[in-house]
């Protein structure tokens, strides 16, 4: 008993086929790029967000509609 006690105690509540789990590194690995396309994607509409070509005001010549200068 003192053996069995002692191999269960050793692979830390695990069964014996867990280290050769294919299913579960499959997930691991699809939730670990999740996260990597969603951080990348985030900093890429920050990156966009944050450029100096929205920065400021609009220039005055596209913030004023056409219209003739002699009327």
């Amino acid at each position: 008993m003192g053996a069995i006690k002692r191999t269960y105690q050793a692979q830390q509540g695990r069964h014996r086929g867990a280290r050769h789990d294919p299913m579960g590194t499959a997930l691991t690995v699809l939730w670990a790029v999740g996260h990597l396309a969603t951080l990348a994607l985030l900093g890429v509409a920050v990156d966009h967000q944050l450029s100096a070509d929205h920065l400021g005001v609009a220039p005055l010549a596209r913030a004023l509609p056409d219209h003739d200068p002699a009327v």
